[in-house]
């Protein structure tokens, strides 16, 4: 690699969408792991001082780490390069960056691995230096701790563990979305807010440290949940918490701090996407295999329970022309049902996302009338949707649309992830049309099928066509493959549905 960066600003402009990271107030830097930098977006620029063009292509450890960090740094990127797997989200609450000018000033730095191959690292940095300067200014200590929780989106908490006594911070509260007056807090009054799908989990760790907290005394301990605000939105929390001892050395309180992390999360969620989408397009080798490698990739990276895609030809509604679901999804009926519908343009999710042109997200598909399949969807956990297009020219080629088992309320940098990737996949298609319409069934097929929408049965169509009842077989198995069917009462009704048959 050169020091002056094309390559990595070749690695950059593959990796992700410039839409994604100058969205985010926060800097983000994504470096290779070399530790060379590839990605510095326009927050970045803000608070080092470094222009993106004189950042692309420089090692991280001589641009924006203090000399006395630089070897922890270049020892530990040397580790997680080598394999080394680092959580999530690796918080380092107490660190210091430098500016151009050679300023050294506190930072929150949050770090994830964003590539796999090849490796790159993404941190998320916030200035922290409205702290120092408030404490400079001899800011009270109690307002000191409120600007931190602030600008830090965290709360602390205390709980008593001999006499049940709980203490939330003014940050706790603002995190969850509950009013101060009328909210008791409290080990069960807690559990009522954590999402049911995590609720086991943190009941499980209180119950330890109510019943047993000896066996956490002194100890750190993480966790990472989703809780529902009031109105039900969802947000993901990371918190710390351990047991401290009295006086008299027993288990006395159980104390801690927790982080509101949705908007990290989101934003890695959109690189994930990014990444996704292009290493499934480097793979793909045919329509029919790329599109559910790009199903499957891109749904992981969302972390939604199912996706689909949806084509049209000219003058004809939209057809699903792929589904994929994720391991341990019980997707059996919302599949049958999904390959089973055509809409119009404007017509539910598909339709809709294809004549705005742009990304549609339904937050709670339960109280979405225009959402067809709404009854067979819930039934099957499905709790919100969304759909976009691929666009190319202006105009939709495609429409992927993903359901998620919980609440994904829609946003401006999850709308300008969707609509990157959009764009992406649509120039991407473009030069595949051909591969997006229906495939052709052949006359004999047609005729076959035609004789079966009569009510004829196999061996009946075989002696009318003059032919085996194996060649009628293999018919039905390539009209099958053809249609996106599996059995000759859905290619009839899918036939019939878009014109193939009268």
């Amino acid at each position: 690699m050169g020091r002056d960066g094309t390559r990595g600003q070749d690695v950059t402009e593959k990796a992700g969408a410039p839409s994604v990271l100058e969205a985010s107030l926060d800097a983000i830097i994504t470096i290779d792991g070399d530790g060379r930098v590839v990605r510095f977006n326009r927050a970045a620029e803000q608070i080092f001082g470094f222009s993106r063009e004189e950042a692309v292509g420089q090692r991280l450890a001589q641009l924006v780490i203090p000399p006395d960090l630089s070897p922890a740094h270049t020892a530990r990127l040397s580790k997680l390069a080598g394999g080394e797997r680092p959580r999530m989200l690796d918080h380092r609450l107490a660190y210091r960056a430098m500016r151009k000018s050679g300023e050294q000033f506190p930072v929150e730095l949050i770090v994830t691995r964003s590539c796999e191959e090849p490796p790159m690292f993404t941190g998320f940095v916030r200035d922290m230096s409205r702290l120092v300067q408030a404490e400079d200014r001899g800011t009270r200590t109690e307002e000191l701790l409120a600007t931190a929780e602030d600008l830090a989106h965290l709360g602390s908490w205390r709980l008593d563990l001999r006499s049940g006594d709980a203490f939330w911070s003014d940050g706790i509260y603002r995190i969850h979305g509950l009013d101060k007056s009328s909210f008791e807090p409290g080990v069960e009054t807690y559990l009522q807010v954590i999402h049911e799908h995590d609720r086991h989990r943190v009941a499980k760790l209180l119950e330890t440290v109510v019943e047993t907290p000896e066996e956490l005394l002194g100890r750190e301990v993480n966790i990472d949940y989703r809780i529902v605000r009031p109105g039900g939105a969802v947000r993901e929390l990371r918190a710390r918490g351990r047991v401290e001892a009295g006086d008299d050395g027993e288990p006395r309180r159980w104390v801690g701090m927790a982080q509101d992390v949705s908007e990290q999360r989101l934003t890695a969620r959109g690189l994930r996407a990014h990444y996704a989408v292009t290493q499934a397009l480097r793979d793909w080798a045919s329509f029919e295999e790329g599109v559910v490698g790009l199903l499957r990739r891109l749904g992981t990276a969302l972390d939604v329970a199912a996706g689909s895609l949806w084509t049209a030809e000219p003058g004809r509604p939209l057809t699903c022309r792929a589904f994929w679901s994720a391991p341990g999804v019980g997707a059996g009926e919302f599949q049958e049902a999904t390959r089973q519908r055509s809409y119009s343009v404007g017509e539910d999710l598909p339709g809709r996302a294809w004549q705005a042109g742009q990304p549609v997200i339904v937050e709670d598909v339960a109280a979405e009338a225009e959402f067809d399949r709404r009854a067979v969807a819930v039934s099957g956990g499905v709790v919100s949707a969304l759909a976009f297009p691929a666009i190319a020219n202006g105009q939709p080629l495609a429409v992927l649309a993903f359901y998620a088992l919980d609440r994904r309320p829609s946003s401006e940098p999850l709308v300008r992830t969707l609509d990157g990737i959009g764009r992406e996949l649509g120039s991407f298609l473009e030069r595949r049309r051909a591969d997006l319409g229906t495939r052709r069934l052949t006359k004999r097929e047609l005729e076959v099928l035609k004789l079966a929408a009569e009510g004829n049965t196999g061996p009946r169509i075989a002696e009318q066509l003059v032919v085996g009842p194996a060649t009628v077989k293999t018919h039905f198995e390539h009209i099958y493959e053809k249609l996106g069917v599996s059995d000759r009462a859905a290619a009839v009704a899918h036939a019939l549905r878009i014109g193939l048959i009268q």
